[in-house]
């Protein structure tokens, strides 16, 4: 029987982790699906407890992967042996709760206009704030309106909290091998082309931190890489292709912004800054004016806010909506 879901499980060396995984996904009080273990250069016990789960569940199937692929080749090799309309995630670390996909599904089902879902996320055996303050962020995000407002922030969708419908996910062409975040790329992506993603805000999913973990061992998610992504997107996105931008914040943020946007050929029109010896200075050509001129001067440009003191994007944010711009459309948060 052809199941209605299928879950995909990239692993990689996690036989600490992984039975706990499987089983979480085994116990869903959703059972019409198939659970594909993909395995991706594991040299430790991991494919002997994926044997055994599938031995035990016929709903379990394994499979490998290119070890040079990493996680893109893993995910691009589970979803292409999905056989279900409609793809979920999980990883090898995390555990998801009784009933996450039955809720996550129902979700889907209730709102056709919906091309994916997440779900709330509980963050375990934490490393340290940082990675607190951003699964808080991430769950404050409660509509597909917030999820797309704030993409160019951090990643708004914690990967494996995913469930996409697949046509979705092939409209936009599926995971791509990138010099980045193979998430955050893909979130971007499907919200570019006006996809919608909504969240059911219950926690059920468990995501465990660590210092093993990509977001902090793996180079594509590096900090230049990550400012790298967000160059690459925002300078596709045809407000900006065509009237440039003006940055709010003439710091190290905002400088980089500038100089990758610059790569990639968007028009940088000036910066906006509180720090008065930086007003009435240029950097790199680029003048730099106060903050009380936004809205009159430089108007026509896309509104971006760069500024990484905490309170900043708050700050930005109201100042800009203030004087007109719409978020979203002539104004984006970038950090």
């Amino acid at each position: 029987m052809i199941p209605d879901l299928s879950v995909v499980l990239p692993v990689r060396n996690a036989e600490h982790t992984l039975g706990e995984a499987l089983e979480s996904c085994r116990g869903q009080t959703f059972e019409r699906l198939e659970l594909l273990v993909v395995l991706n250069g594991c040299e430790d016990g991991s494919a002997e407890i994926a044997a055994r789960h599938a031995g035990e569940d016929g709903r379990v199937r394994v499979l490998e992967s290119a070890a040079e692929g990493g996680v893109t080749e893993a995910q691009r090799v589970g979803v292409a042996a999905a056989r279900a309309a409609v793809v979920a995630r999980m990883d090898a670390d995390d555990v998801s709760h009784p009933t996450r996909l039955q809720k996550q599904w129902a979700l889907l089902a209730a709102d056709p206009a919906l091309a994916a879902v997440g779900c709330g996320v509980r963050l375990i055996q934490s490393e340290g704030e940082g990675m607190e303050r951003y699964v808080d962020w991430v769950n404050s995000l409660a509509t597909p309106e917030a999820v797309a407002r704030e993409r160019f922030v951090e990643c708004p969708v914690i990967q494996p909290s995913m469930m996409m419908r697949r046509e979705a996910l092939e409209l936009v062409g599926g995971y791509e091998e990138t010099a980045w975040a193979e998430d955050h790329d893909l979130i971007l992506r499907m919200l570019a082309r006006g996809l919608r993603i909504g969240k059911v805000e219950e926690v059920l999913l468990d995501w465990r931190d660590g210092p093993e973990r990509l977001t902090r061992s793996h180079a594509m998610y590096e900090e230049d890489q990550v400012w790298r992504m967000k160059a690459h997107h925002l300078a596709r996105l045809p407000q900006v292709r065509e009237r440039g931008v003006v940055i709010a914040g003439a710091g190290p943020i905002g400088k980089r912004l500038g100089r990758l946007l610059g790569e990639e050929g968007v028009g940088l029109q000036g910066f906006f800054e509180v720090n008065v010896r930086r007003i009435g200075q240029q950097i790199g050509g680029v003048p730099v004016g106060a903050s009380e001129e936004m809205g009159a001067r430089w108007r026509e440009a896309v509104l971006l806010s760069a500024v990484g003191v905490p309170g900043g994007r708050e700050k930005v944010r109201r100042l800009a909506l203030g004087v007109g711009f719409e978020e979203g459309e002539d104004f984006w948060c970038c950090c």
